[in-house]
């Protein structure tokens, strides 16, 4: 249902089409009530002469609000794992302005996570639990465009959480830094790590979701600069930065 209704508002749907495409999933409910359920779950929704479009698709790129996301995660599976650390960076007309980075509460981390991380139980004994952590991120991202690399995983694996905690559907617009980056910037290799010393991104610590977050801002920013000039609204850089759907 969600796929289909992004498509359609992206050009704008009128009140009575919007309702009709989501009654499946809210049976009985007005208008409006759709319409702030929608925005609270991330899809970014505006009004304009009594039509209903993606926000994303009017506004251009570099007006947008974005969230640069990074997790750290004790088990790659959504079903079996959680996260345990998130960081993200919130950028407004391109620039940043404000930052969100918790640990939180896990029983187990396996040893090859504290190895990669520097994460470890005891470290997490104390802090918040994941709905906890969620409930703020909730407020933090908004309906903020997600941005990550390998936005894939982090935003399937963000989304997964949230269902899991009973935060219901994570609907934000979300790109990918890894499919951005292959088609701005050249370079033998796109692993962040690889990016960030090539580029010479940032100073940040690898593998912490924060630093990670930091990094990624930094590439995106750089992506950016290098785009086709026919990328004007924000929608145009969520489907130019899609895989094999290269416009330049």
């Amino acid at each position: 249902m969600f796929e289909k209704l992004i498509n359609k508002l992206k050009k704008g749907i009128s009140k009575k089409e919007f309702l009709s495409l989501t009654k499946r999933v809210y049976p009985g409910f007005n208008f409006d009530a759709v319409y702030d359920i929608l925005k609270f779950q991330g899809l970014p929704l505006v009004l304009k002469d009594d039509k209903v479009y993606l926000k994303t698709a009017l506004i251009p790129y570099d007006e947008a609000e974005y969230t640069i996301l990074d997790l750290e995660v004790n088990n790659s599976k959504p079903k079996e794992g959680q996260i345990i650390e998130i960081g993200a960076v919130k950028l407004k007309n391109l620039k940043p302005v404000d930052e969100f980075s918790f640990l939180v509460y896990a029983k187990d981390i396996p040893k090859y996570v504290t190895k990669v991380t520097g994460i470890d139980e005891k470290m997490l004994r104390n802090e918040k639990s994941q709905k906890e952590i969620l409930e703020k991120f909730r407020f933090f991202l908004g309906d903020s465009i997600i941005v990550a690399h390998a936005a894939d995983f982090d935003f399937n694996f963000l989304a997964s959480q949230f269902k899991k905690e009973n935060l219901g559907e994570l609907l934000n617009r979300h790109l990918c830094t890894i499919s951005l980056a292959k088609k701005t910037i050249p370079a033998e290799r796109y692993g962040l790590k690889y990016l960030k010393e090539e580029l010479n991104l940032s100073d940040e610590i690898d593998h912490r979701a924060l630093g990670d977050a930091r990094t990624t801002t930094n590439l995106f920013l750089k992506s950016l600069k290098n785009l086709p000039e026919d990328i004007v609204s924000a929608e145009d850089l969520i489907e130019f930065a899609k895989p094999n759907k290269n416009k330049s």
